[in-house]
């Protein structure tokens, strides 16, 4: 059976690994024949794993019903951010004022009447549109926009936090396109030179004037992680500064809900389960929980399916078990599922 290295975010629950995958310390992480489940696929992208081999083709991407009149024009919106993002970056190189071009694209994402929750359901109905890093680059922008704005932070600060996010990867343009298209196993080298794009885009950006240090140095540092395991430097805590805190939870967010190709096979609640059991010792707790509690309250009014057959409709999600939601049951009942672990939500009717 062919062997295929795709990203990530291109992978498909029932999809087969096809070559053991290894943590960063050299173990094997996962092994070769596993079958892949939105589970395993949020593993794989906690651990920083962004291309797997695996076999099985993809399969066609299922047709989108008829997109209301908001979606349609959240698309529209959308791809003409993505092309300017495009742009951007296929010229930063060359153009020694980035500053104005990057300030629009930031305005458009802050004053956007989409810059909702609803921009989350919006985005994750269109798919990937154009090149992936283009498309993530928004998304995380969309997102650190979000949670800035949820931390109650200043207009100055969710300008500056959402102008980061947008340039998080700007230093993959120093980065040799024969290694960022590589379709074979990266070599240690290939590595090691994909890592430098935090620093890449950490010099970039001082060169120009404009970027305050503080947002340089969230580009440098957003994949440095609060246990210390992150790169470049291997920094934790508050050696972290909080531009970076918040790009590194809505890089993951992005990955796992908004770029995938695919859609989960399981439901919103699932990711926030990962959230709270997973991501609290690489990722600041407080981002974490900002991001999914506010994410969650869009969800209240929804009619859901349980695992354990029942169903019922969300009334109240409590903060510190934002996975676990109340459900007022169809015969009137409450359904807990703080204190019924055993059952979970399976579908969103």
């Amino acid at each position: 059976m062919d062997k295929y290295n795709i990203r990530i975010a291109e992978c498909k629950p029932g999809m087969v690994i096809a070559k053991d995958v290894y943590n960063d310390k050299g173990a094997i992480f996962m092994k070769q024949g596993t079958v892949l489940t939105d589970f395993i696929i949020d593993k794989l992208v906690i651990n920083s794993i962004e291309m797997l081999w695996v076999t099985r083709e993809q399969a066609e991407e299922d047709e989108s019903p008829n997109d209301s009149p908001s979606v349609k024009e959240t698309k529209k919106e959308y791809v003409k951010r993505i092309e300017k993002i495009k742009t951007l970056f296929e010229n930063v190189l060359l153009d020694d004022a980035i500053e104005q071009k990057v300030t629009e694209i930031s305005a458009s994402i802050i004053n956007s009447d989409k810059t909702t929750g609803d921009l989350l359901r919006c985005i994750r109905s269109l798919k990937s549109i154009g090149d992936y890093m283009y498309t993530h680059s928004l998304n995380v922008a969309s997102v650190c926009c979000l949670i800035g704005n949820w931390m109650k932070l200043g207009a100055k600060e969710v300008e500056e936090i959402t102008v980061a996010g947008l340039l998080h990867d700007i230093g993959k343009a120093k980065v040799p396109k024969e290694i960022l298209n590589k379709k074979a196993d990266l070599t240690n080298n290939d590595i090691i030179e994909i890592k430098k794009h935090t620093q890449y885009g950490y010099e970039i950006l001082k060169d120009k004037t404009g970027f305050s240090e503080e947002l340089c140095k969230g580009v440098l540092m957003h994949h440095e992680r609060e246990d210390g395991s992150g790169y470049p430097n291997g920094v934790k805590g508050d050696k972290i500064n909080l531009i970076a805190k918040i790009i590194s939870v809505a890089d993951l967010y992005s990955i796992i809900t908004l770029d995938r190709v695919y859609k989960r096979t399981d439901t919103p609640f699932s990711v926030f389960e990962i959230f709270e059991s997973s991501a609290s010792q690489k990722f600041d707790t407080l981002t974490v929980f900002t991001l999914i509690s506010n994410v969650a309250m869009y969800f209240i009014g929804d009619n859901v399916r349980l695992s354990n057959g029942m169903e019922g409709q969300i009334f109240y999600i409590d903060n510190e078990f934002v996975s676990r939601p109340l459900i007022k049951l169809k015969d009137g009942n409450t359904f807990d599922l703080r204190s019924n672990r055993n059952v979970k939500i399976v579908e969103i009717l």
